[in-house]
């Protein structure tokens, strides 16, 4: 499941996982994104950092501090990551930076998957 704010990350991330068979679930926003992991029940969220309303690291630190979601790998993503880095940690379990290369965000989410299905 991809959040971001940029509609174009929908079809980048379609492109990149096409080969892998993924179903890619975008939202620009989700300010109840508990409710849309349990909806469709994703083997990794990717969160942008910069959203509209909630910050991508605040609806990561509600994904961790729930019981019933917070073992579903979350990739944080930015184009500042100085800010992130000077930020506390929300809890993600990856951090990658934008713009990122298509092979190291492919590595990530497979990674990612993989932890998770041990």
């Amino acid at each position: 499941m991809l959040i971001d704010n940029d509609s174009e990350m929908e079809d980048l991330f379609k492109e990149i996982f096409i080969d892998e068979a993924y179903t890619i679930f975008f939202h620009e926003e989700a300010d109840d994104v508990i409710s849309l992991i349990k909806q469709y029940q994703p083997h990794v969220v990717i969160l942008d950092y910069n959203l509209n309303g909630l910050n991508g690291g605040e609806l990561c630190r509600q994904i961790k501090n729930n019981e019933e979601v917070k073992d579903v790998p979350v990739i944080l993503c930015s184009g500042f990551p100085k800010a992130i880095y000077a930020l506390e940690n929300y809890g993600y379990d990856a951090f990658v930076e934008k713009p990122f290369d298509i092979d190291e965000i492919q590595d990530l989410v497979d990674e990612q998957i993989a932890s998770r299905l041990k």
